[in-house]
Parts: structure tokens; C-alpha cells; sequence
């Protein structure tokens, strides 16, 4: 027995080795193999996230690469009771470490001290809560961070300082901070893909795992809990639409695309959102078996572009030509689609007006000459088939309370003063 569960927990364990370098598993790999990007504070500003060449050393443990400082500075301070004067130095002093690191060239002691200046704020943050002390330590403890490249971090700062001080006062540049760490990751995660089971360890650029996902949750935070209102929601909102719209989610496009247009009328993204929302709504049609108010609002989102945005329209005017007349296409094959089934079944009344919607509004559609013929080949014919075994369905009881009123009002009884007296007749009956 013991024999077994060595045997056992022998194959566990090479398992759980070839598991930890596949590729895509960060668990064991060197600091070396991790990319890093170093963002001058002239590309900060620009949000551009452009690497520096060469690999970045570091000498730092896995302790200090990828900490859970906040967490730690909290654990270490909770008992102690707000102190204004020790918020104060703790304060100053990540200041004064700040602006050295900020006069350092990119390299491992300017990252060391924007650390050091980063746990610092924490600490003045946790020392004084509930002040405008602590609102700035949090937003210069994200600072802190995002100068060192420890984005993830940052985010948290940022994230904390957002949830305690929904209207701070630095609201505007946390969230081009935000916009800026999530498309760098959304970025990142399309150049360099992880599998399911991927793990990051040991590069503070970016999450632990899923960098996409994480991503995309600061794109739908930011237009939709943190700042919906905000100078980039607008911009969170497309990014997440042209993300969906690439990953076949074309419903999803669709609302986010809806939702730019409706939200923010005063967006410099409008006509992006009525040209994109339109390739969304054509692929969300499905059939003629189906609703057609995907292809009647993209007939709108046509009609709107080439009212409102004549300029941008006439620069897609190919696509946006193809587009309707696709949609006269898809609409009179919906319409047909609809006689032949009437037609099937012999109900020719209804069939015939099919045919007629067709060849009066779709005259310019493949559909129009056909539905021309058949309306000739029906005509005069019953207008619904003829109730086979009558006699079997008047056995039938029925529950209709309106068939005996239309069946006495269709008596004639006779009387002195004609028709007229007949109707009285039969309405006192």
C-alpha cells in the first residue's frame, strides 16, 4: 500500500514539473526572461508605455518585485491609533524621496526609491485616514508606483483612493493613468497571449494572471462605476466595443457602441460609434427567420451618418452604399420568406399581401419579379384552404364568447321596416 502512494505521489509531482515549464508558465522562469518596459516621465505623460532596448536587472527578492504592500502596510499600522504629525513626516518624507528619484536616470536605484517613496505614502495614508492627507498619499503612492513600472500597484492605489474619495480632486489624472495602465496591458496581452494556466511572478508590469481581463475590468470600471462621467469614459467605452467587435461578441459590441452614442452625444468618437455600431447590428442579424429591428436601426444609423457627419460618411461611402443595399436585400427576403410560408399552407390572402409589400417597396430587389409572378399564379384563388371535416369540428365544444355575437348578428329577420328593423330585431334577441 505505502508502495502505491509513493508511486502516486512520484507521478504528482513530475505532473506539477512539467506543468511549471510549459511554456507560458512564469512560476520558474528567470527575472531575465520577464519583459520590461521603463517609461521616462516625458512618456508617462504621453501615455505611450514605449520599452526602453536592452533587459532591465534588478536586484531586488520576489518579495520586493511583486509585494502586496498595501496589504502589509495596513497589517503593520491597523493597532496603531491616527497620528496627524506621524502622517505628516511619513508624508515628507516619500516627497523628498520622490523628487530624487525623479531626477535619477531610468535604472534600478530611481525604481528602488520611487518604491520607497510608494510605501512611504501608504503609510501617511494609513496614519491619518479620512483627510485630504490621505486622499493625496494615495494618489501619489499610485504615482510612486507607476513611475516604477509596478502598474498593478499603482492600479490598486489608484483603485483605493476611488472607492474612499469617489470626487477627489484628482480624479481627471488617476483615470488617464488608469485608461493608460489598461491599454498598455490590452496591448501587451495581444502581443505576448497567455494560456489559461499561465502565472506571473516575477514581471511587476503586469497582473498575476489574465492581463487582458484585467484590462478589460478597468475599461467597464471606468465608464461605468468609478467616473461614467469622465473626460475618457467615452474612450473606455470604444475600447471595450472594438475589443468585443474583434472577439466575434457582437452583441456586446453593439451595446457599448449604442452606449457611446446615447451616453456622450458630445463624444469625438460619434461617427465611430454609428459606422461601427452598424457593422455590429449586420452581424447580429441572423436569418429571415428571425426579428428584422437590427437591420431597421442599422437603416437608421445609415440615414444619420449621412445627415450628421456628411464628411466622415462620404469617406465610407462604398461600404456604407453596400450596407443598404443590403439591408433592402435582407428586409425583402424576410418579407418573402413570409409569403412562401402563407403560400404553403394555401393561405393565399395573406401570401398576397406579401407579395404585393414586395413588389411595391422592394421593387429593386431579385425578390420582386418573382413575388410579381406568383401574385398573378394565386389570383383567384380561395383565401384560405377549406375547413376540412366540418362536421367533426362543430362537435367541438368552444369557449369563445364573441363567435355567438357575430353569428346573431349575421341573422336577417324580417320586419315592416326593412333592414333597419331587422338590425333592431336582432340586437333585442
Amino acid at each position: 500500500m505505502s508502495g502505491r502512494l509513493l508511486n502516486l505521489n512520484c507521478l504528482l509531482l513530475a505532473a506539477l514539473a512539467v506543468l511549471a515549464v510549459a511554456p507560458g508558465c512564469r512560476i520558474f522562469q528567470p527575472e531575465a526572461a520577464a519583459p520590461s518596459a521603463v517609461v521616462s516621465r516625458s512618456d508617462i505623460d504621453q501615455a505611450s508605455f514605449e520599452s526602453e532596448e536592452g533587459e532591465q536587472k534588478s536586484g531586488f527578492g520576489l518579495e520586493d518585485l511583486y509585494p502586496d504592500n498595501i496589504g502589509k502596510t495596513v497589517k503593520r499600522i491597523t493597532n496603531e491609533a491616527p497620528n496627524k504629525k506621524v502622517a505628516k513626516k511619513s508624508f515628507d518624507e516619500a516627497d523628498a524621496i520622490f523628487h530624487q528619484a525623479g531626477a535619477l536616470p531610468v535604472g534600478d536605484e530611481r525604481q528602488r526609491l520611487f518604491l520607497e517613496a510608494a510605501r512611504k505614502y501608504l503609510v501617511a495614508a494609513e496614519r491619518f485616514p479620512s483627510s485630504a492627507l490621505e486622499q493625496e498619499s494615495l494618489y501619489m503612492a499610485g504615482e510612486a508606483y507607476f513611475q516604477a513600472d509596478y502598474y498593478w500597484e499603482s492600479n490598486r492605489a489608484y483603485e483605493k483612493l476611488i472607492k474612499a474619495y469617489p470626487n477627489n480632486r484628482y480624479l481627471d489624472e488617476v483615470e488617464k493613468r488608469r485608461y493608460a495602465i489598461a491599454k498598455y496591458w490590452l496591448d501587451l496581452g495581444k502581443k505576448e497571449p497567455e494560456s489559461f494556466y499561465s502565472v506571473n511572478l516575477f514581471n511587476q508590469e503586469r497582473p498575476w494572471r489574465d492581463t487582458k481581463g484585467h484590462s478589460l475590468r478597468i475599461f467597464e470600471k471606468m465608464r461605468t462605476v468609478d467616473d461614467p462621467g469622465g473626460k475618457l469614459a467615452d474612450d473606455a467605452t470604444l475600447a471595450l466595443g472594438n475589443e468585443a467587435f474583434a472577439a466575434g461578441k457582437f452583441y456586446k459590441a453593439d451595446e457599448c457602441y449604442t452606449d457611446l452614442r446615447v451616453a456622450y452625444p458630445a463624444s469625438e468618437h460619434q461617427f465611430l460609434a454609428h459606422f461601427l455600431g452598424l457593422k455590429a447590428k449586420m452581424k447580429t442579424y441572423i436569418g429571415p427567420e428571425y426579428s428584422v429591428s437590427a437591420l431597421d436601426e442599422g437603416e437608421k444609423l445609415i440615414k444619420t451618418m449621412w445627415r450628421a457627419y456628411p464628411q466622415e460618411a462620404e469617406q465610407e461611402r462604398e461600404y456604407l452604399e453596400r450596407a443598404a443595399a443590403e439591408i433592402r436585400y435582407r428586409k425583402a427576403e424576410k418579407l418573402f420568406h413570409w409569403a412562401e410560408y402563407y403560400d404553403r399552407r394555401k393561405e393565399y390572402r395573406a401570401a398576397g399581401h406579401y407579395y404585393s409589400r414586395i413588389a411595391k417597396e422592394y421593387d429593386d430587389t431579385q425578390f420582386a419579379q418573382r413575388a410579381g409572378s406568383r401574385l398573378g399564379e394565386i389570383d383567384g384563388l380561395p383565401a384560405v384552404p377549406a375547413q376540412k371535416m366540418e362536421w367533426l369540428v362543430k362537435l367541438i365544444p368552444t369557449s369563445d364568447k364573441i363567435q355567438p355575437m357575430v353569428d346573431a348578428a349575421k341573422k336577417e329577420i324580417p320586419g315592416d321596416d326593412g333592414d333597419a328593423t331587422a338590425r333592431t330585431a336582432s340586437h333585442e334577441e
